[in-house]
């Protein structure tokens, strides 16, 4: 399984590098922004700094058509908020994008591509750090 981590609608710097600390964490590589803006734009530099000090790398989109269209993955899941719509996590074979709202809020029909599952970790409300965390100790094993 390949894994990128992508986050979607990010304005705020230290949730910005928080996510990335955790993607890297975990020893995934590749990190991609989608729709960012504000304070989190005007100090990417930061993030990429982050990505040279732990190996991993970045990668910057303006939608996630275009994410989705670069990074092909097999399979999508967009992290948020446990309901009676999302599923769990589950392992899958070839390329998996674990897409994150940048602004913990739930992601609209209109915003993910049309093979996006809508996912969650673990059954709490504990926010896009700790789903991500979850996503990739359970995806990763630990």
């Amino acid at each position: 399984m390949e894994l990128v981590v992508a986050v979607y609608n990010i304005s705020s710097v230290p949730k910005m590098l928080e996510l990335a600390k955790i993607t890297y964490g975990f020893g995934v590589r590749r990190f991609a922004l989608i729709k960012v803006f504000g304070a989190a734009a005007q100090q990417i530099g930061d993030l990429f700094k982050l990505a040279f000090k732990m190996g991993g790398e970045v990668l910057v989109f303006n939608d996630v058509k275009d994410a989705v269209e670069v990074l092909r993955p097999d399979v999508i899941y967009a992290l948020g908020r446990p309901d009676r719509d999302t599923k769990p996590v589950e392992k899958a074979d070839g390329r998996v994008m674990l897409l994150v709202h940048g602004s913990d809020l739930v992601f609209s029909p209109r915003e993910l591509p049309p093979n996006a599952v809508l996912s969650h970790a673990v059954e709490k409300d504990i926010g896009s750090a700790g789903q991500l965390a979850v996503a990739l100790y359970k995806l990763l094993g630990g």
